[in-house]
């Protein structure tokens, strides 16, 4: 198993579950490789002839490709980066995963859709608002062009890391272990789903025969709520906690305001249960 991004959030939780039960090898490449670990290896995925190389080296039956520049502002300001790190690096592993037939495993995200709608579903029609939605549809397509290929659509993902990365629930934990005041969105919708969740997920799809687009996330919720959550759960103090509105910020990249997820069709593919953001931050109390 190939495992891309393996420093990121999702991709070191992926690389911690499987490492036990697969032969595998972990894909970084601005990482500071400091945990010395011996089969990661270092790869500019949007380099054909480095992937190549290393594929067909390799062999993997299974390549899970979970890199991505996910950063809205910085995909807004430098498209061209965005096109190449989420789009070349994809169609460079769908080529190369096609010379040694492997199935492949795409990471995608709920920014394809524009937030106009609410618990979208496979089938429903997307929209990305952002460069960085637009280059991850464009991955998805070309991700499906190849048979032995599913699309998984990762709502917004929250946990602790296992090597880099970071997630929307760290930042607010870090904010509030110091007593800052946080602000929070109460009037945007997402699906949030813990890291070890999906990891488990993604992981179950990888040895099934499933091909195409699965949705993958939690319980529709606003920010502000899931915060509440969080400090109920894991003992902050939730006065913190500033409810505002999407619409007083600014960014450079648009934001969607209901992007919820209707994971109704991977609940029934999978035995592992998606858990709710209750359960999720529970969990990540007993760790």
């Amino acid at each position: 198993m190939l495992i891309t991004g393996a420093s990121g959030l999702l991709g070191g939780h992926l690389f911690a579950q499987a490492d036990s039960k697969f032969q595998c090898l972990g894909i970084f490449h601005s990482f500071p490789h400091t945990h010395n670990i011996p089969n990661w290896t270092r790869l500019d995925l949007s380099n054909f002839f480095e992937v190549f190389q290393v594929l067909t080296d390799f062999q993997p039956d299974i390549i899970i490709h979970a890199a991505a520049n996910s950063n809205l502002d910085d995909c807004e300001k430098n498209p061209a980066a965005a096109q190449a790190a989420n789009v070349e690096a994809t169609a460079n592993l769908v080529s190369a995963a096609g010379q040694v037939g492997a199935r492949f495993v795409h990471i995608s995200t709920d920014m394809v859709f524009d937030g106009a709608g609410s618990l979208y579903s496979e089938t429903d029609a997307t929209n990305p608002l952002s460069v960085y939605g637009r280059t991850k549809l464009q991955s998805e397509n070309i991700a499906l062009r190849y048979d032995n290929s599913v699309v998984v659509r990762s709502a917004l993902i929250y946990g602790r890391r296992k090597f880099g990365g970071s997630s929307f629930s760290m930042w607010m934990e870090n904010n509030l272990r110091r007593g800052r005041q946080t602000p929070l969105y109460n009037d945007q919708f997402r699906s949030p789903i813990l890291v070890d969740n999906l990891a488990q997920l993604v992981l179950e799809l990888c040895q099934s025969d499933v091909t195409g687009i699965l949705h993958v996330g939690g319980n529709r919720i606003d920010r502000f709520t899931f915060g509440r959550q969080l400090c109920d759960v894991l003992g902050y103090d939730a006065a913190l906690l500033q409810p505002c509105s999407m619409m007083q910020q600014t960014h450079i990249a648009p934001r969607p305001r209901d992007v919820s997820l209707n994971s109704d069709k991977v609940r029934q593919a999978c035995a592992t249960p998606i858990l709710t953001t209750e359960q999720g931050l529970a969990k990540m109390k007993s760790e």
